[in-house]
C-alpha cells in the first residue's frame, strides 16, 4: 500500500482552514471589547504557517500536519470564544 502524500494533505488541509478561518479579519475587528485570547496573535501565527506551507519546497511529514492542525483548531476556538466567528 502507497504511503499517503502529505504534499497533497497539506494543500487540502490549508484549503479547508482557509474555508473556516477568516485570515484577513481587521485588526479593528480582533481588538474590540474583552479578549479571551490574543486572536490577532493567533490569526499571525496560523496565517505564517499557511504561508511558509505554500511557498515552501520542503515535504511536510506527519508532525507537520499534526502541527497545522493544533495551530488552526487553537485559532478556531479563540476566534469564537472572541464572537468573531458565526
Amino acid at each position: 500500500m502507497p504511503k499517503p502524500n502529505t504534499q497533497i494533505a497539506m494543500q487540502s488541509f490549508i484549503s479547508q482552514i482557509k474555508a473556516t478561518i477568516p485570515l484577513n479579519l481587521a485588526e479593528a475587528q480582533l481588538c474590540q471589547g474583552q479578549c479571551l485570547g490574543c486572536s490577532k496573535k493567533m490569526l499571525e501565527m496560523l496565517d505564517a504557517e499557511i504561508s511558509y506551507w505554500q511557498f515552501s519546497d520542503v515535504i511536510p511529514s506527519l508532525k507537520d500536519l499534526k502541527n497545522l492542525e493544533k495551530i488552526g483548531q487553537r485559532t478556531y476556538k479563540i476566534l469564537k470564544r472572541n464572537h468573531l466567528l458565526s
